[in-house]
C-alpha cells in the first residue's frame, strides 16, 4: 500500500499506464473517465495486457484485456456500466474495420456485447487475437 513517504512517483502495478500509452491521443482523451473506473476495478496482482477505447452501450468506454479477464467499462454519468467477461471456451470474438474505425463483438451462449467506434484498429486486432488465443477460438 503506497504511503506519503513513497512520494509523488508513478504507482502502476497493473501496467495500465503502459497499455494506455500505446493508445492514440484522441482515444486516451475520450477514455479518460472509463480508464479511471478500470483502474479501481483491477484486482490485486492483475496485469493489463492491452486496452482499447470505443463506444459501449452508447457511451465512451474501454476494453481492458488482463491476465485474468476482459474488463469492459463505460463512462455513463453516475452509474458506469462495468462488465467482466471470463475468458474460456464458448467465447467468440468477431471484428470489423474500415479505413478509420473498428468494432469488436463478443458472443457467448446467445448473448452479445459490442464495442464499436474503436480508433486504434491495430490494438483492437491485438486484443481480439489475445482473446482468441486464450479461448481456443
Amino acid at each position: 500500500m503506497p504511503t506519503a513517504a513513497d512520494g509523488p512517483g508513478l504507482i502502476d502495478p497493473a501496467g495500465l499506464g503502459a497499455a494506455v500509452g500505446r493508445m492514440v491521443n484522441s482515444a486516451r482523451k475520450s477514455g479518460r473517465a472509463a480508464l479511471a473506473v478500470v483502474s479501481i476495478e483491477l484486482q490485486e496482482g492483475e496485469k493489463v495486457q492491452v486496452v482499447v477505447q470505443g463506444r459501449y452501450l452508447g457511451a465512451n468506454g474501454v476494453l481492458a484485456l488482463t491476465d485474468r479477464r476482459l474488463l469492459v467499462v463505460n463512462d455513463r454519468e453516475w452509474k458506469p456500466d462495468i462488465t467482466t467477461v471470463e475468458l474460456g471456451p464458448g467465447l467468440v470474438v468477431k471484428g470489423w474495420q474500415d479505413e478509420r474505425r473498428a468494432a469488436l463483438v463478443f458472443e457467448r451462449d446467445g448473448h452479445q456485447m459490442v464495442v464499436d467506434q474503436i480508433a486504434d484498429r491495430d490494438l483492437a486486432q491485438e486484443l481480439a487475437k489475445g482473446v482468441r488465443d486464450r479461448t481456443g477460438g
